[in-house]
């Protein structure tokens, strides 16, 4: 799909994005509309007769509340009724809008969030029906000012877009199709003639760099785990800055069998990886000037006669051992490794996200993510989240709390024996595989990893979370 910039349009629809209270009826030559029709996610065709272009009017709410994410979302809502109609093009009008568009959003903001939504938006994963998906728009006219600075804002929108989609197609994969195996395979052939360099670790290589987390999760499963580590640096003086996910492809529980609930959103599990990898995705195709390193900690949690048992113990490269009190815990357990070899790394900055807790969950619900960290790292992402719509919000790292992950006979257990603070005590947990004086964060994203229905553009099913707010959070650190 093509995306354009224009000051006049002979396409034979045009897409009038308007707000509450704020309806174009002058453009309508007089026609008086409902109130209704510039409410958010509002949806109004006026079709023409003949020779007369149609109309669709998609409402955004409240002007006053109009910002970013409400520009994404009337543009998935758009391109959806777009598509629906089968129309080959259309032009979109941000004339309503005047009093945002140029004020407190650019017009480079604007062009920016409408490709990421449309895109975002109109997304859908058919790969293994028999029947696909048929794209009927090639072509999308913004009705806005033509200028090079409003180019490079459409190409950015499209590479945001296209990271996310990415990450969605990780998550949407079924789990006999995406195996550790497999995500080493992807992420080789994606980042293959780029600037990247990957580094696999498997097998004899895990033991010798003491991987034991890893190792201890994946062993009952026939599919071996891995860490993947992939380093993107155009420029050594930037400071380093890591990226860590969790990439578990299927969690059964292992040992700690999970109940007999439908399981198949257990093959989100490894959103953490997908949203790193996602993150880099768009890092790399915007060039950006960045020192990054990137882990990706990926096994498959299965019961089985060689599997991890709760009460073992694991002995990690930093010298710490836990106790394995439930294997159904096993996030923390392979993202601990990847924290150590970050820091290994002399990283200054890291972010882990995970979809680690269901207490997370049940805390903020589906909209958004709890974020931990050090110094002003919860705060920077915080605001990042407002803008790109991936929001965050921040969690305290509870000193008192972090008795309850003792053990009986190592330094740590892996779970707690009560049932409040669930994701705290995770947190304050992975806090102790991170070096002193190195800048942290963690992302629990167990809500936001998928999506019940179809609204705005997040589409049903895995969201792709974190890509676009942890590449935001990269540029951020590396001005």
């Amino acid at each position: 799909m093509k995306f354009t910039l224009t000051s006049t349009s002979a396409a034979k629809l045009t897409v009038y994005v308007v707000s509450k209270g704020n309806l174009p009826v002058k453009q309508l030559g007089g026609y008086e509309l409902k109130e209704y029709a510039g409410d958010k996610g509002a949806v109004t065709w006026l079709y023409g007769r003949e020779s007369e272009s149609h109309k669709l009017l998609v409402g955004l709410g409240d002007e006053t509340k109009i910002g970013l994410d409400q520009i994404r979302a009337a543009a998935g809502v758009a391109g959806r009724a777009v598509e629906k109609e089968q129309a080959a093009s259309a032009a979109v009008d941000f004339s309503m809008l005047s009093g945002v568009i140029g004020g407190k959003i650019s017009e480079a903001e604007a062009a920016s969030a409408w490709v990421e939504g449309w895109l975002l938006g109109t997304y859908a994963f058919d790969k293994y029906k028999s029947k696909k998906k048929q794209s009927h728009t090639e072509n999308v006219e913004l009705l806005l000012t033509v200028s090079k600075e409003l180019e490079e804002a459409l190409r950015l929108g499209k590479i945001r877009a296209e990271g996310t989609k990415l990450a969605r197609d990780l998550g949407n994969e079924p789990p006999n199709f995406l195996r550790p195996g497999d995500v080493v395979e992807r992420v080789i052939e994606r980042f293959k003639d780029t600037p990247v360099q990957v580094e696999v670790f498997m097998g004899e290589q895990l033991e010798e760099h003491q991987m034991n987390g890893l190792i201890a999760v994946g062993k009952g499963s026939k599919y071996p785990p891995a860490l993947i580590e992939m380093r993107y640096c155009t420029d050594p003086s930037k400071p380093l800055i890591a990226l860590v996910g969790k990439g578990i492809t299927f969690d059964t529980g292992g040992i700690s069998l999970k109940s007999g609930r439908n399981l198949s959103d257990m093959r989100i599990d490894m959103g953490g990886s997908a949203a790193v990898i996602g993150a880099l995705d768009i890092i790399v195709s915007s060039q950006l000037q960045a020192n990054v390193v990137v882990f990706v900690a990926t096994a498959e949690n299965m019961p089985d006669g060689a599997s991890m048992l709760p009460g073992e113990v694991i002995r990690y490269a930093n010298g710490l051992t836990v106790q394995v009190g439930n294997t159904d815990a096993e996030g923390r357990l392979v993202l601990a490794d990847a924290l150590i070899r970050a820091c290994k790394h002399g990283a200054e900055q890291i972010v882990d996200i995970a979809t680690l807790t269901g207490a997370c969950v049940s805390a903020l619900g589906n909209k958004m993510a709890g974020v931990w960290g050090t110094d002003d790292m919860a705060e920077v992402l915080q605001k990042l989240g407002l803008r790109s719509g991936e929001r965050v919000w921040p969690m305290p790292l509870e000193d008192e709390y972090d008795d309850l992950l003792k053990s009986q006979y190592a330094d740590l257990c892996n779970i707690t024996g009560v049932a409040y603070a669930g994701a705290i005590t995770a947190a304050l947990f992975l806090q102790r595989f991170v070096e002193a004086g190195t800048k942290w964060a963690h992302i629990d994203m167990a809500g936001p990893m998928d999506a019940g229905s179809t609204s705005g553009y997040v589409v049903e099913g895995p969201t792709g979370y974190g890509a676009r707010l942890l590449a935001d959070f990269v540029a951020e650190r590396s001005k």
